[in-house]
Order: structure tokens, then sequence, then C-alpha cells
């Protein structure tokens, strides 16, 4: 597995063909901005300030919900950065939570239900959105409202009620699944689940002790709480006489207790303060820390005629919400490109759920740092330094007892390179190789860059002081494990990260020696320490091999550097090009993002990167694709839109901004949207070789107003405007000279004090300027002909968001659902093929469909009525090879009639299914219910339900069949009988693909 990145090493001397020095003078207080006309472009910079309506702008990009997100893939996200919750409608109200310290397995604490929530959800006048700049998910319809949020300062899930009918009485539960074994306890209105283990299993673990724990409350009338069995505990209360009422779920750290600290205690200590404080109260902490968040963010609004700019910055701005409620605890709370803080799928995981893969927190590391948020990258950087020792241990037993510490690819979060608890296919293990990791050399050399980088931008010394050791253990072992050649160059054996397994010389080695052995003297002068390692390493500078090449055609041979000449020669994945490839990576572009050796000018090398780009073998390859980002660092707009944009559409398949890494992996993903965030900040702004550019990748379709911070604590604001610059801006936050390129290629540029419009120094086409910055000053380049300072003043703002938005395949929020009005009318799958025409039929997702021929063997002809589990269904009255069944995926059907029963015909496809819906009936009440559909290979009855229809043989492409049975299940669930049923939605269960679990209805009847 892998992700995306952008690094920043050392700034290299770079030629430049014309350069000119940009002098300080002092600051005149008198502005000099004079307005524009109405036509012209506007600018956000007035007197000092890039003028910004931060709530605006954030609330471009919150969740709307025009209908229930009943499915868990259609969850929204919240959390604090230690607790983190999955919110959506099933059963009117479910939310899973989650925690960054759970470890091994991440367990979560467990699932939240309110089903008095189902009047709310099932209204028609559902309304719901997830307010991004609060951190607050808001839910209205039927009368009622729910605000639901996970304070700042506490461990807790919070849902605040108005509106619901005080004379009914109301549950909430929280529960665990088969497998857990948690401690259930009651007492007054406070119930509890608590949970411990030991990390004691698999090759050097941890021994710690963690657990989880979830205490439950309400604020109401009456409350009292009870365990309902060994996995749940449920509080049952009347709502306010005002109708209100608060459910309270504490979620704190908890590795077991004592006599005086016991589950309970704790629990009702978080909840006791909380229960009966007023909503604002409550909220004040939550809003300050958001709002303050915000503030300090670098923002980038994006706009473009189609909306497709606009979609990617709602993607980007959602990245750095999830970001922050996921990374501000003990432990990373995401770790494999997944967004562990808002798991919905229990305690499954698509990857060992203790293993940190630092390929795939690649893209959050740059992004944090190019948004100006250092501190979500505190939690990564301290369990590297925090398992030096254990990494050191690890090293000499798996690494022939090298010094320094190799850090494996898929570091547990103790510091071993152990993956699932054995060393089938660890990291840093010579006895594992040949695997994906076991010689993956370059990840100690990446985090140590990702450290250098932060120092870069924020020029703080006590940070580079503690982290050190990273830089200084990895380029140890790294050194040490290079042997001199008789050609006095360094060679190794090891993997070309995931790609190529123990070949010779790997790029990704090559380049990590380039970047992290000069990084490491440099921070060594810095700090005034380890004179020896940096001779050792200034001498290695001078004896790392040059990049291999290959030939653009085969890659299958090897060349020389003097293949260059020829203009068809790519880098090489190592200097042995024609070993098998193991994964899709494109390791011959590493030099360029995120190791910054090759960049836009640097002359054959940069044309060997883009013949590199443009022959590289895997594009679009996996959700965290590097395309984007190196094509913005190539300065290919056209390629970054493109990019963006396919990459967007392939992955980002979950409704609140997150992606999966395939249709059949569980988890969300938060690495798509990473990647998103860092080609965005790269487009915009580049600042990673000691030359500052402006806009060297924006689309030129598209528009932009939006900050990047940049090296030396300093952060730049520009607008762009159909891919040209109107307003440039640097905000110092250090004193030095910034090279940077001129953003306007020929046209005549100056450089005025940002506050006063005082122009500095002399006005210059030279293609590189030299700009002197002050700390806390600002300064604005402009075109000599169309200057900034005359151009009218218009702050960045925003309108917040009304609907869901599109791209395509994919969506940000819910559309309101448009009831069908029949079952049939929402049919969207070809189940069942005449067996001379079997080609048409899918219901797998796999071409594999039901036969007409033997369905009417049984009585299943078209319009016939089937009976089955005391009801009487019609079977589909459409011909073989058309849509004959409707695939569950929230789905409003229009049905009507009253009775003790609402039957299903269903069966599951790629397995067993359930889910739950909703009945709606003509008095706007709503119920919430659950069917199980086996799988249409069983032939086993869910409990309560019968077998159908069962066909002796299925049919497959090309005419042939299989020889198995198919099966049509009937399942029912109860209504209730004074009532008439207006609709049913389905259950929100997820779209048809292969491999991936989906429910099937053919029949609805009411008896």
């Amino acid at each position: 597995m892998s992700a995306l990145h952008r690094v920043f090493p050392s700034r290299r001397a770079l030629a430049v063909s014309a350069t000119v020095l940009v002098g300080l003078v002092g600051v005149l207080t008198q502005p000099a901005f004079a307005a524009a006309s109405a036509t012209s472009p506007t600018t956000a910079w007035s007197h000092g300030q890039f003028v910004e309506n931060t709530q605006g702008v954030v609330d471009r990009s919150d969740v709307v919900l025009g209908a229930p997100n009943y499915a868990p893939g259609q969850s929204l996200a919240l959390g604090n950065g230690r607790l983190g919750v999955s919110a959506w409608a099933a059963g009117g109200f479910t939310a899973q939570l989650n925690r960054d310290d759970t470890m091994p397995a991440r367990k979560s604490p467990g699932d939240v239900q309110i089903p008095g929530l189902a009047a709310l959800t099932g209204a028609r006048d559902f309304h719901g959105r997830l307010d991004l700049y609060d951190g607050v998910l808001t839910e209205s319809g039927g009368g009622m409202t729910a605000k639901t949020w996970v304070p700042a300062d506490t461990d807790e899930l919070v849902v605040d009620v108005t509106g619901a009918d005080p004379t009914v009485p109301q549950t909430a539960s929280v529960s665990l699944w088969a497998g857990r074994t948690p401690t259930a306890t009651a007492s007054g209105a406070v119930g509890t689940l608590a949970e411990t283990w030991v990390d004691n299993t698999g090759v050097d673990p941890s021994g710690q002790t963690f657990g989880s724990l979830a205490g439950i409350t309400a604020g109401g009338r009456q409350v009292s709480a009870s365990v309902t069995s060994s996995t749940q505990v449920t509080v049952r209360f009347t709502p306010n006489p005002d109708g209100s009422y608060r459910i309270i779920v504490a979620a704190p750290q908890w590795a077991g207790g004592s006599a005086k600290s016991t589950a309970q205690a704790t629990a009702t200590t978080l909840l006791a303060r909380d229960t009966h404080a007023g909503e604002r109260a409550l909220l004040a902490a939550q809003q300050q820390w958001w709002h303050g968040y915000w503030a300090h963010a670098g923002l980038i609004e994006a706009s473009s005629a189609d909306g497709t700019a606009d979609y990617l910055e709602n993607v980007r701005t959602i990245y750095l919400y999830v970001e922050a409620l996921s990374m501000r605890g003990t432990l990373p709370g995401s770790q494999a490109g997944v967004a562990d803080l808002v798991d919905y799928a229990q305690d499954q995981s698509d990857w060992d759920p203790s293993a940190y893969w630092l390929w795939n927190l690649r893209t959050q590391l740059s992004a944090n740092m190019s948004s100006g948020n250092f501190a979500l990258n505190t939690p990564i950087f301290d369990m590297y330094l925090r398992d030096i020792p254990n990494l050191q241990a690890w090293t000499m037993q798996q690494m022939s007892g090298h010094p320094g510490i190799c850090v494996p690819e898929t570091m547990r979060f103790n510091g071993n390179g152990t993956y699932n608890g054995g060393l089938g296919n660890a990291s840093c293990s010579e006895q594992a190789s040949p695997s994906y990791n076991a010689l993956d050399l370059s990840s100690g050399p990446e985090i140590a860059t990702w450290i250098w980088q932060q120092y870069q931008d924020t020029h703080d010394l006590a940070f580079l002081r503690k982290y050190y050791p990273l830089l200084q253990q990895t380029a140890t072992f790294l050194l040490s494990y290079q042997t001199l050649g008789s050609d006095g160059l360094l060679h190794a054996v090891a993997n070309a990260h995931e790609t190529q397994w123990a070949v010779q010389d790997p790029t990704t080695d090559i380049v990590a020696m380039r970047t992290l052995f000069p990084e490491t003297v440099q921070a060594a002068a810095l700090l005034h320490v380890d004179k020896p390692l940096s001779v050792r390493l200034s001498r290695a500078e001078t004896e790392i091999p040059d990049y291999p090449r290959t030939d653009e055609q085969t890659k299958q041979q090897l060349l020389p550097a003097s293949a260059d000449a020829t203009g068809t020669d790519v880098i090489a994945d190592s200097y042995q090009p024609a070993a098998p490839l193991e994964n899709g990576e494109n390791i011959g572009l590493e030099p360029v993002w995120p190791w910054d050796q090759i960049s836009d000018q640097d002359g054959a090398l940069t044309q060997l990167a883009d013949r590199t780009y443009t022959n590289r073998p895997n594009v679009n390859a996996a959700d965290w694709s590097l395309d984007a980002i190196d094509a913005a660092r190539l300065d290919l707009p056209a390629q970054v839109e493109q990019e963006l944009v396919s990459n967007t559409e392939r992955y980002q398949s979950l409704i609140g901004g997150l992606a999966k890494g395939s249709p059949s992996e569980g988890d969300p993903y938060l690495e798509q949207s990473a990647g998103v965030a860092t080609a965005l900040d790269e487009a915009l702004v580049q600042d990673y070789d000691g030359t500052l550019r402006i806009a060297p990748g924006w689309p030129t379709d598209w528009s932009a107003a939006g900050t990047v911070y940049i090296q030396g604590g300093s952060k730049v604001d520009v607008q762009v405007q159909n891919g040209v610059p109107t307003t440039v801006a640097i905000e110092a936050g250090s004193t030095g000279t910034i090279a940077m390129r001129n953003p306007w290629q020929g046209k005549a540029v100056q450089v005025v004090d940002g506050r006063t419009g005082r122009r500095i120094g002399t006005p210059t086409a030279a293609a590189t300027l030299h700009v002197a910055l002050r700390a806390g000053a600002s300064y604005l380049v402009e075109p000599v002909s169309a200057p900034t300072t005359g151009l009218r003043f218009g702050p960045v703002t925003g309108t917040a968001a009304t609907s869901a938005k599109h791209l395509g395949p994919v969506q940000i929020g819910l559309d309101p659902s448009v009831p069908f009005t029949s079952l049939a009318a929402s049919f969207n799958d070809v189940g069942i093929s005449d067996d001379t025409a079997t080609n048409v039929g899918n219901y797998d997702g796999n071409n594999a469909s039901f036969s007409a021929e033997a369905l009417a063997a049984v009585g299943a002809t078209p319009g016939a009525q089937v009976a089955s589990d005391g009801l009487k269904f019609i079977w589909p009255n459409v011909p073989a090879g058309t849509a004959d069944n409707t695939v569950a995926d929230g789905q409003t059907i229009d049905v009507s009639g009253s009775g003790a029963e609402l039957g299903f015909l269903l069966a599951g496809s790629s397995g067993g299914v359930s889910g739950s819906g909703q009945i709606v009936y003509t008095d706007g009440t709503v119920s919430a219910y659950t069917i199980d559909a086996p799988d249409w290979f069983d032939t086993t009855p869910p409990a309560g339900g019968s077998v159908a229809v069962s066909a002796t043989y299925q049919n497959r492409p090309g005419n042939t069949t299989y020889v198995h049975s198919a099966d049509v299940f009937a399942e029912t669930v109860p209504l209730d009988p004074g009532r008439t049923v207006a609709q049913v939605i389905l259950p929100a269960v997820g779209p048809l693909a292969s491999g991936v679990l989906s429910l099937h209805i053919f029949g609805i009847t009411i008896g």
C-alpha cells in the first residue's frame, strides 16, 4: 500500500538568468490604494491584510443532506482529535465512536442508537447540514431539530434535541457486537460498557494494557439506565416539558480503573456536568477551538465555470476538517491513509490497524504544512521520536546489527516492523526479504525530511532540537547500510519501496541519500552537534550514484546518463529496471516529489523528469495517486486539472467527502482528499528549492483566492483569475531574502510595501527577482502596468452551501429524495436473463444472473403470484433481460395500505447482507426496520423468513449455465396496524459492484 506526499529538503543553490535585489525602505503611514473600475478584477489586499470572510469560505464546503443518510458509508464526521464519531440516520440515529488509542486493533468504544429520532430523519421535510466552521451536525424534520457534536475539550458525543413529543418516552443505547466482551454496568442515570485487553500477541508486542469505555446518559425527565444485554446499556427517559432532551455519551481514554476510579465512576464524573448545562455554554469551547483553527488555516477558494474547481476546493476544505478532528491525540488518528477516527465498520480494518504506513501519511504531512496546521503533524513526529529505542533494537535484530534506525514502512505503534503480528511481510527485516517492505530503507529518511521541512517552514529551533535524533539516527543507518564499491560510489541491495524487491541501488535510496545527508549536516550545524557524523555524510554526498535510466518504451534496459541526449530515456526504479514490478507506484518520479531533487529549472534533468511523467507506468492507479502533484511540480496545469478530476471521480465515493481505496474496501480513506489538498497547494504556490513560484501549475480556466504557508514562517496570499495572478502578497515571518519567479513572465513588476503601497526598489522584467523581507512586514508584488494597488477592493468571501455538490459520478452531500411511484419504477438491475441471451444479465456485478427458464420451471414467471411467508407477492412483471429488481441504496418507494406486516422478496449478492430502512405512515410518523438477505447461493432463509423461489441453475455470460441453485427469499417486518403506510425507504446498502455486498429487492407487499 502507498500514498502521496510533498517534501521540502534544504534550499539548493540555483543559477538564475536575471535577478534583481530589492532593498527595504522605511514604512510610511499614508495608504496608496486607488479605486478601480467596476469591471476590473478586485483584490482582497487592503492596508497590509488579506481580507477574508473565513466563515463564508469554510461554509462553502458544508455537507448538505437533502435526504437522510441511512447507510454507514453515508456517515458524516465529528470529532476533537482524540475521539471521533461517524454519524448516520439508520434506525433514527446511529453513531460509531472511535478513539486514537484503543490499540492494537483500534477497537471502537461502541455504537450509539437513538430510535426516537426516526421521527426526524424520516420526516418528509428532513434537512441536514454538517457545519464545518462550527464542527456541528444539525438536522431537522417533522418539527424536530437535533444538533450533534464532539466538544473540543471533552471526549464525549452530545446530541441536543428539540421539538420532541414531551409525553412520549424515549430510549438511547450504546452497544458493542459479537467478539467483544465488555463489562456492562448501570447505576442511576448512567450506563457503561468497559473493556480492557493486553497487547501481548505476535512478535515483539508492546505489553501495554489498552481498553475502551463508553458511558451514556440523558438530559430529560425520569432518566434511568439499565443493562439490556452483555453488550448493550440503555437509558430510558421522557423529554422535558418543552420537548427537548439531550443524549451524552462519554468515551474517554481507558486502560482499566481502580476501586475508586471504576468505569461507572469515571463516566458519571464526565457526564454529570454536561447533562443540564445550557447549549450555548456547551458549544462555547467547541466553537472557540474550531473558529481559531479556521482563522489560522490557509484556505483556498477555487472556482471555474463548470464548477469543477469549486468541487475540488470542497474536497480540500473537508480534508482540513477531518484531519483536524483526527490528529490531536497521543497517537495519529490516521495510520494507513484511512480516516480511522471516523470509521463506520465496527472493528473491521482494511490493513493492520496497529501499523503506520508512512507513504500513506505523506500528503497529510504535506498539506498540514502548506496550510499552516503544523501542530497536526505532532502526533506523527512524536510517535516516531518516542519509538527510537525500540527502533534501534529492531534494527539491530532484523538488519544485521547496523547502527541507527531503519524505520519500517509499516511501523507498529510501538516501533517494530511486524505486520499483523508476524514477520511474513515485516518491514526493515532482512529475513523477510523478498517482500513488499522488507528492505524498504526510505521511510526513515522520509520522516526525517518531513521534520526538516517543518523546521524550514517554521524556523522553530526548539522543534528541530527535539526531533533531530530522527535525522541523526536515520542518516546513520542509511549510510551504514551502503557499501563503497570499486567505482568509488555507495551501493546497496534494497527495495524500490514496494514496487521492486531486493534490487541493486533503487532510486528511492539514491534520492533519500541526496536529500537526507545534506539536511542532517545542516541541522547538526544549526544545533552545534555531531561534527564527526557531518564529516562522514558530507563525504558520502560525493559518493552517491546517479539516478538509473531506462528506455521509455520497454522500461527494461539499463541506460547510462548519457542517454539523456537521445530524449527517449526515463528514470528507472532501480539499476535493475527489468526486475519484476510488485506494486503500482511511479518510483521514477520520486526525485520530483516528495524529495524535491528535480525542479522545473534543472535543464536536462527537468526534461528527463518530464519524460518520466509522460511515460509513467501507473496513471491514476490508486486513491493516493501522486499524478496531480507531480504535474504541478513540472508546471503542467492541464494535467493538474485532468488528474485531480479523474482521481476524485474514481475514488471519492463517500458523500462526506472522503474516499474508498476500492469498492470492496470497507473503511473511509483520508489520503485521497489529502492528495487533492497537496496538489492544489502545489499548483498555487511552491517554495521548495529556494525559488518562490506563483501559480506554476494552476489550471488556466480556474480562478482562486487563498493562502499557502512557505519557508521561513512566511505565507503567501494569492488571487488568480482564469489562471493569471492578480494579487501576490508575502507576509514575512522572518527576515531574509527570498528568490521569486516573476509571476508575470516578460512583464515589468514592482514590489511595494503591503501596508502603505510605497514602492520598494526599482521595477524589473527579470525572470527572477530577489525580495528582501523583514519579519512582521508584508509586501505586494505587482505588474507595473496593472498594479494591485490600483484594483478595486473586494474581500474573499463565500456563501454557505445549500445543496449537495456533484462531480461526474461522485458527490458531496445528498440530494432530496424523489419517491418512486412503485417498486417497479425503481428497478435498476437486470438480474434475470434468458438462457439464449445471458450477456445482458448482471445480478452480482460480475455478469451472473438468474435463468428465466429455471425460474419459470418453479412458477416465477413475469406477473405471477408468489406466495411465501404467509404473504402474496407479484413476481416482477417485466421481460427477461430488462431491469427486474432494485439494488437497495436508500430509495423511497410509494407504498399504500394497512396491515400487520410488510413483506419483502429479496436476496443478496456477493454474500449475505442486512440493512435498515424506514416506514413512513400517512400521519407523518416513522418507524425503523431491519431486513436480512442471504446470498442468492444460499438455501437457508433469514430468521423468521422463508425461501420464496429456488431455481435449479444460474446463467453466465456466453449463454452458459452454472449448476447451482439460485434463491430468492421472503422476509417480513411488523407494521402498526392502526396506521396507513405511505412510503417505504429501502436500506441504503449501496450500488451494485463486483465483490461488494448488495441487497436486491424483487417485491414489496403488505399483509
